[in-house]
């Protein structure tokens, strides 16, 4: 710094002191940067500009010009030019123009939280009120463009003219013209009369006044319904409800629905989350359906849905889990909401687990409740509870046996054992019993018992390794209280059955060995990229032995008093095994194919690999003790997936066996003796399944995926599974079909069935395309091949407004024919504001 520098500074330092009424620290570095220390101000100001600092001492006034920064504690102002008035402790400031006249840096003022860009601005350090003008402010997810507005000491900013929008374009897209308001930061907005604006344009809607919470901390309101026009149940409102949050852990939501024809439902929401611990949600609804004039019948239905999960690290001794979905009428086509997602549901399962591990002991113990409902068979299966005992793996011998090459010493001390205790309840009924309130009846159906088994087993290897053998030997005892007994009826010239309830132990016992090995072969072919093919074969062979420990018993109980044979555990708890005695000879072949070859990609190795065939494997047995048909039919399955975006399934089922020509039945002698040539297949199944996309979506789909992993709503669980149905505008186009072919011997030919082979083959195409950044069309369709007939199909067109939504849902075939139009706001503070369209099943 140059001493004509020093010299100026000097003085200037010397005439702030003579002025008594304040104090000047000077300090200056290659910005001009000054601090100053007043005593009115608890915080030092610092002040700088790019281009230049003016400082008028007499009338105490700082002038800073390009690049202007005022900083004071919390309190940040930038802008093209600001103006400090020391007399009046204020701040002032306004843009500056570029070189083509242009305005440049606005002010931009930050206080804290907020902030707030405008064109001109006065601020009072000391009082902390502001005048501004042309404001535009964000407060959460409101965007606010005024005239004229006044900040105040409280941090109240009261609006003169101006918008109220979410959109945070320049020019919204749309906007509420406001004469007044005022904000009060994290708690609320208040305006004055609003009017309703699209695109520039004004609309006849519009408030007297609105009351619009902005709270950080959540708040009860009032959470609006969607209104339905046309339903079997009449005109009507869905999902009245009020939201009510409990505390930082809970938060309930009650909704209420009300048709013209009597109808009505209400359901409470109960969502709970501890960091940490666990996360979950309980839903209790309960239905009234009503036919209205003049048969006015009602049918009642309730329903409870329970979602729980605990957090793996909270406690990982313990684990507790329910997945509860509970109707009382079995039944999910008869809904309130015209649309019924579950629409198709057949089955509704609920889970609640609890389990117990024991840090460095091999002992799991655990409890479960378990409801399986089914619609179609009108059944339910309630299993109350479930205890079970596990003892994994251990190995008694590893301690008493030193390290030896001997190979045999080797399998002793690889021998482990393994025990389980499974002891539970179980009732099966017709879902009449509920919907009537029979619980006697449902109580009359339980079935008890217990069971244990325990499984011995090591590992040994033949001729240095080169074939694996696993020996094995499994014991089970099962305690029933349950049993039947069968006897002839010469009223009904039947068979009676009649259930005992007494205690019945069993016990089962198998002997098992398995040997096996890979072969490797491998093929190069001629070429500059060096390819090399390589085969890897898996051949198993085993033999098993099953003692007859619980032989069938032979009783005249049959039509005319014909011999039949039961076993007393048909109807128990526990079906039991060891029936009649059995020596298998399994064999299992499988195979994989893999080619590798020079390529640039690999920068690590400089070659690629490419899995040709993922499985194809024989698998079949032969059983010594059998009189008849001792060979099993042979099972076959190939895997192939040569790209991330293709994956191809078969599997086929080889009878040995002769068939009656005329009526398709197996019969005892082998094909080949019959000139039936080898066999012949009694099923093949084909599945195709393809992806078609560009690489780049086909990896955003793969990333969305990982994403939705860690987010939590009611989309998850769908989504999660099938992330190629999410819409994506920014992806041009996608599509996905499973093609499923198959062939089935029809061993029961008849008049109603006369064709020796019976095929079934559908097509599932589904996809979407995106023919302008915000228009989207996608569609799903079902085809039945063999018909030449659509069974079920439906379309969305959606459109992406930037702040607002639009989307029209179609499906014109199937049971659930319907329509959905529905324009809604993006963003989740105006969520509620929205307007739908239905069009419900029955009326199509």
């Amino acid at each position: 710094m140059s001493k004509l520098h020093s010299i100026l500074y000097f003085i200037l330092f010397v005439l702030l002191i003579i002025q008594n009424s304040f104090t000047v620290t000077c300090q200056v570095d290659t910005r001009d940067t000054l601090y100053v220390n007043d005593s009115d101000f608890n915080d030092i100001i610092n002040y700088s500009a790019r281009d230049s600092i003016y400082t008028d001492v007499k009338n105490k006034l700082v002038f800073l010009y390009g690049g202007a920064e005022v900083k004071m504690g919390d309190i940040l102002l930038t802008a093209g030019f600001i103006e400090i008035d020391l007399n009046k402790n204020e701040l002032s400031a306004k843009f500056i123009l570029d070189s083509i006249g242009n305005p440049i840096e606005f002010p931009e003022f930050k206080d804290g939280q907020q902030e707030m860009v405008c064109q001109e601005m006065r601020y009072n350090l000391k009082t902390k009120k502001g005048f501004i003008q042309e404001l535009n402010l964000k407060e959460d997810e409101f965007y606010f463009q005024m005239e004229i507005a006044k900040k105040h000491s409280n941090d109240e900013i009261h609006l003169l003219k101006g918008k109220l929008t979410t959109c945070d374009q320049k020019e919204p897209h749309y906007h509420f013209q406001l004469s007044k308001g005022v904000i009060v930061p994290e708690e609320r907005v208040a305006t004055g009369p609003m009017n309703l604006w699209i695109n520039g344009i004004p609309t006849p809607l519009g408030l007297p006044f609105a009351l619009i919470p902005n709270q950080k901390e959540r708040t009860h309101g009032l959470l609006f319904p969607e209104m339905v026009p046309i339903s079997a149940y009449g005109f009507g409102f869905q999902n009245l409800g009020y939201y009510f949050p409990i505390n930082e852990n809970f938060q309930t939501s009650v909704y209420a629905n009300l048709y013209s024809r009597g109808s009505w439902g209400i359901r409470n929401d109960l969502d709970y989350a501890k960091r940490y611990a666990y996360t979950g949600r309980l839903s209790l609804g309960f239905q009234q359906f009503r036919t209205g004039f003049p048969d006015n019948q009602s049918q009642n239905k309730a329903t409870v849905i329970w979602s729980h999960r605990k957090a793996p690290k909270s406690n990982p001794s313990w684990a507790f889990s329910s997945n509860v979905n509970f109707i009382s009428d079995n039944q999910s086509k008869n809904n309130l909401d015209p649309i019924n997602p579950s629409y198709f549901n057949n089955s509704f399962n609920s889970d609640i687990n609890l389990n117990k591990s024991f840090p460095g002991k091999p002992i799991n113990m655990g409890m479960k409740i378990s409801l399986r409902q089914n619609s179609l068979a009108e059944s339910i299966s309630l299993v109350s509870p479930i205890l079970t005992a596990n003892v994994t793996r251990v190995f008694p011998f590893k301690k008493f046996i030193k390290r030896s090459n001997n190979e045999f010493k080797k399998m002793i001390e690889r021998l482990g054992f393994s025990y389980n205790f499974d002891g539970q309840n179980r009732s099966n009924f017709s879902d009449s019993l509920l919907s009537q309130g029979d619980f006697s009846r449902i109580s009359d159906q339980f079935m008890y018992g217990m069971k244990q088994s325990m499984t011995i087993q090591t590992t040994g290897g033949l001729f240095n390794n080169i074939v694996k053998i696993t020996p094995s030997a499994f014991y089970a005892s099962k305690l029933n209280f349950q049993e039947i007994s069968k006897s002839y009826n010469s009223i009904d010239n039947n068979t009676q059955i009649d259930t005992l309830k007494k205690a019945s132990l069993s016990h089962e016992f198998n002997l098992n060995v398995n040997a096996t090995t890979m072969l490797y072969s491998y093929f190069d072919f001629i070429g500059r990229n060096k390819a090399k093919m390589r085969h890897i074969m898996t051949p198993t062979i085993g033999y098993r032995y099953v003692p007859m420990l619980n032989p069938l018993i032979s009783v005249d109980a049959g039509v005319n008093q014909s011999t039949i044979t039961y076993s007393k555990f048909e109807r128990s708890l526990y079906n039991v095994s060891n029936t009649s005695e059995s020596s298998f000879l399994t064999f299992a072949i499988n195979n994989t194919l893999e080619l590798k070859f020079k390529s640039d990609e690999d920068t690590v190795t400089g070659f690629k690999k490419v899995r040709l065939l993922d499985q194809f494997s024989i698998v079949g047995n032969y059983n010594f003790k059998k009189d008849s048909m001792k060979l099993s039919n042979i099972n076959l399955n190939m895997r192939v997936s040569p790209k991330d975006y293709l994956n191809f399934v078969a599997t086929a089922s080889f009878s040995p066996y002769a068939w009656d020509s005329l009526s398709g039945k197996t019969m005892g002698d082998y094909a080949v003796s019959n000139d039936q040539g080898l066999g012949r297949f009694l099923n093949v199944n084909l599945s195709t399944t393809l992806l078609l996309a560009p690489k780049k979506s086909r990896k955003k789909i793969e990333e969305e995926k990982a994403k939705r992993n860690d987010v939590w709503n009611a989309d998850f669980n769908y989504f999660a599974l099938h992330p190629e149905e999410i819409i994506f505008f920014d992806i041009p186009w996608k599509m996905s079909m499973s093609h499923i072919y198959s062939i089935q011997a029809n061993q029961n030919v008849s008049v109603n069935s006369p064709d020796p082979l019976i095929f079934i083959q559908s097509l599932s195409v589904r996809g979407d395309v995106s023919f302008t950044k915000r228009w989207n069309l996608s569609g799903n369709i079902n085809l039945n091949i063999m018909d030449r007939s659509v069974t079920n199909a439906n379309f969305s067109l959606n459109r992406n407004m930037h702040c607002w939504a639009l989307s029209f849902y179609w499906t014109p075939i199937g049971g659930n024919k319907s329509f959905l139009l529905s324009i809604r706001n993006t963003s989740s503070i105006f969520r509620d504001a929205k307007i739908e369209f239905r069009k419900p099943p029955s009326f199509l």
